[in-house]
């Protein structure tokens, strides 16, 4: 799906250049340090592939999305780490796909970013239901997620392989014309976007966040996630990528959306966490090549009205 005309790339130019090349800061020969206790019981218990087997499997399933496109985290292999499970939202999360907070029918939960479906899959393995788990990704490495858990005949969530800038915050003004990215607008009670926002300096991340908002339905509507962030709020040169980025602190996440509240006519409540890299069970090592006083930036933002 292209995307609308915009100067807010979607795709980092990094990411699709020398595809086959593995001589980035960012790509690890070895990945087996993240294959942590929390995801080989994953594997082992969801996908039934034995713990003597999963270094291998793993390996091969990274080679396969580093074919598709050379994300830092494919290269060194910090997907395998759970996120979503970690929030101290996760609880509520859960009893609301569940429908359990309620006592109706479960919540919808729309992942920006989606790219294998992990966060997705660990939903799903604690009880999740996933007909309402949705993912949307501009490249697809949803056949790849399959082959990494081995669900396909279990997992039945939604994929979407789209540009959120698409989205048309304001479809009364478009052409009339619904595309499935666009028919999502206004039905999502959450929403996770990990490692997307982070690309962009302040002002394109805030023409994102609005393409987010318009995802939500109402009051109570989580957006829950990480990015990179930094001990100062401040826009930096990633010599690495080449790129500006906008780093934020949790204060200033919070005015960033404060001011998406204002352009949106929403109101949200923003609570944010900068973490270090082992804090996050990553290797410092292996993010040498970001900017001095990076960490990570864990958030949940609640929608007031």
């Amino acid at each position: 799906m292209s995307s609308e005309k915009t100067s807010t790339f979607s795709e980092p130019s990094y990411a699709k250049s020398d595809k086959a090349k593995t001589d980035y800061p960012w790509y690890s020969p070895n990945i087996d340090k993240y294959l942590v206790p929390e995801t080989q019981k994953l594997l082992e218990e969801y996908s039934n592939i034995p713990r003597d087997k999963q270094s291998e499997h793993v390996h091969e399933v990274r080679d396969q999305a580093w074919a598709i496109r050379s994300y830092p985290c494919t290269g060194l292999g910090v997907w395998l780490v759970p996120f979503i499970s970690t929030l101290p939202a996760y609880p509520t999360i859960l009893e609301r796909l569940k429908g359990t907070s309620n006592g109706g029918s479960g919540a919808r939960l729309i992942d920006i970013g989606c790219f294998l479906g992990s966060d997705l899959r660990r939903l799903a393995f604690d009880g999740a239901p996933t007909e309402n788990l949705y993912g949307i990704d501009i490249v697809s490495h949803w056949d790849v997620g399959f082959a990494l858990y081995r669900d396909q005949d279990k997992f039945k969530a939604h994929f979407i392989e789209g540009d959120m800038l698409s989205i048309n915050e304001d479809p009364d003004a478009g052409s009339g014309e619904t595309t499935p990215l666009q028919a999502l607008c206004g039905t999502a009670d959450i929403v996770s976007i990990s490692a997307v926002l982070h690309q962009w300096d302040w002002e394109d991340q805030i023409k994102a966040a609005k393409k987010v908002a318009a995802l939500t339905k109402g009051p109570d509507d989580l957006v829950v996630g990480y990015q990179i962030g930094n001990v100062e709020a401040k826009q930096i040169w990633n010599k690495a990528l080449q790129l500006h980025h906008w780093r934020h602190t949790p204060e200033s996440f919070a005015k960033f959306w404060d001011q998406v509240g204002a352009e949106t006519g929403t109101a949200w409540k923003t609570e944010g966490k900068l973490l270090s890299f082992e804090e996050m069970g990553w290797d410092p090592e292996d993010n040498r090549w970001m900017e001095l006083g990076d960490k990570a930036l864990n958030f949940v933002v609640t929608r007031l009205k």
